[in-house]
């Protein structure tokens, strides 16, 4: 009997085991099954505007106080005029127009909540700027720099656009205040609109000149395109959704320019067409996508047929080639997407290795949006084509903020070297990464040495050119300081609009 007694204690000690371990497992599966479907949520939610972002690229509180309150009224969950910052009438009325903010909740309040303790829960509470920056940078030889103001009784720190003309050895400054700057031997005043001219283009000795029309986000299409010839000033569209870059150019061979245009926009916006139809333009959208920021035209399929390369800094961002197949009929193929938080802000085509095949110089580093904090992923990156338009990561420089970049055998050494602006770099730690010139050391195994100057801490470096201004046969930088609405300061900052880098490689 006591051994039966025993095995009946056994018995029931190992049933209760059972129990409990069900339990636990049944919990645990629970749980699992819980996240999975957050995670779900996650990824389908916001992989409906844009690619979906890392949560750990972002830090929680980050999340909470910037990111989740702009995606909260995005899901038509809370009202988008409820808060700061109170939108005017015609806001309001241009984002019910575009359905910007949907007047319907995408999703219920009880989902929303669990998506947002979930975001919360697994963010992390900081992201390091990593890898480290000190000592990385040798001083900048190669160039020699000097400051310039555009008027000393007007004030500075408003340069919005720099272009360079290098068959008529014109560079063309935009500023904040509507003015367009002819530089020659002295600047002097070609042109005045009434908001920022953001972009200008020469053109059989005919200027075009872009004007933003609102330099803040806004969903209201202030911008406008002129052409002027003479003394003349000629309307060519209005109403555009601020606009940032125009590229002109013959794409159909006809004879005839046709003008893209990225419409930058703000929650809402677009690349856009400008075709001759008789005697005037009518405009056509190619895609309407915020965030369109620059364009160049090259035959990527080598069918003959001018193509469109554009980059999309907003939603849904990325590289994307429209592929003419008729008289200006195109198909559009992403061939490199980023997720959001990348904020990718300019990007070069060229044939680094000599395969025959363009390649992607890109720059992420726009830090102006919902997520104002150092990325350690923002930076440099070079995509090779694989020859069939498929772009590889090959090469990352981290610089925080990278904004411009131009591309350019600047040492004159037989390899290409790369200029970066950066309208957002470590301020506190090391502002000279305002503008890092990297010199190409060993293009097979992309080797580069970075350089910097002093005085890229006196500045905003929001836009950047290069040209031989000098006439003396090598190639200079030009950089446009752009300090009025920055919203960090330093010590040093001077009173300038340009820093013009002199290459000294010819007199040297």
């Amino acid at each position: 009997m006591p051994g039966t007694k025993k095995t009946q204690i056994i018995l029931s000690l190992t049933i209760v085991l059972v129990i409990v371990s069900a339990i636990l497992i049944s919990s645990l599966a629970s749980r699992k099954e819980k996240r999975v479907l957050l995670e779900n949520q996650y990824n389908v939610h916001c992989g409906s505007c844009h690619l979906i972002p890392d949560l750990a690229n972002i830090p929680k509180n980050i999340w909470k106080n910037e990111v989740l309150p702009e995606m909260v009224k995005r899901m038509g969950i809370k009202d988008y005029s409820d808060g700061s910052p109170r939108y005017s009438d015609i806001e309001k009325h241009h984002i019910k127009k575009n359905n910007a903010y949907p007047e319907r909740p995408l999703l219920d309040s009880l989902k929303w909540q669990q998506l947002y303790d979930y975001i919360l829960r697994t963010a992390p509470d900081s992201v390091p700027n990593s890898p480290t920056r000190k000592g990385r940078n040798s001083l900048l030889t190669q160039f020699s720099s000097s400051v310039i103001i555009l008027n000393e009784r007007k004030p500075t720190g408003g340069i919005v656009n720099i272009t360079f003309d290098d068959k008529t050895n014109q560079l063309f400054v935009g500023d904040v205040f509507g003015q367009l700057h002819n530089w020659e031997k002295q600047p002097s005043i070609k042109l005045t609109l009434n908001s920022p001219i953001i972009s200008s283009n020469l053109v059989d000795n005919m200027l075009f000149a872009t004007e933003i029309g609102f330099m803040n986000p806004s969903e209201v299409p202030k911008g406008s395109i002129y052409r002027v010839e003479s003394d003349t000033i000629i309307s060519m569209a209005k109403e555009l959704h601020r606009p940032v870059y125009t590229e002109i150019n013959d794409l159909n061979d006809d004879g005839t320019n046709e003008i893209i245009i990225c419409e930058f926009g703000h929650l809402t916006g677009e690349l856009s067409l400008l075709v001759k139809d008789g005697s005037v333009f009518k405009k056509q959208t190619l895609m309407p996508l915020p965030g369109s920021i620059k364009v160049e035209v090259e035959d990527m399929n080598g069918d003959g047929k001018k193509d469109i390369v554009a980059l999309f800094g907003q939603g849904r961002e990325g590289i994307y080639v429209f592929y003419q197949k008729d008289d200006l009929e195109f198909s559009v193929e992403p061939v490199l997407l980023m997720p959001p938080e990348y904020g990718s802000s300019w990007f070069s085509l060229f044939d680094y290795n000599s395969d025959g095949h363009l390649d992607i110089l890109l720059v992420n580093g726009d830090n102006a949006d919902y997520s104002k904090f150092l990325k350690p992923y923002h930076g440099v990156r070079l995509f090779i084509n694989t020859g069939e338009n498929e772009f590889i990561e090959e090469w990352f420089y981290p610089i925080n903020g990278a904004t411009q970049v131009l591309v350019e055998d600047f040492d004159m050494d037989g390899d290409l070297d790369f200029a970066v602006s950066s309208f957002f770099p470590d301020y506190d730690d090391y502002p000279e990464e305002g503008f890092v010139y990297l010199e190409n050391k060993d293009a097979i195994n992309y080797v580069f040495k970075a350089h910097t100057t002093e005085d890229a801490k006196s500045g905003y470096w929001l836009v950047m050119e290069k040209g031989d201004f000098d006439q003396d046969g090598d190639v200079d930088i030009m950089l446009g300081n752009f300090s009025m609405l920055a919203a960090t300061s330093f010590k040093g900052k001077k009173k300038q609009d340009l820093l013009f880098l002199e290459n000294k490689h010819i007199h040297n």
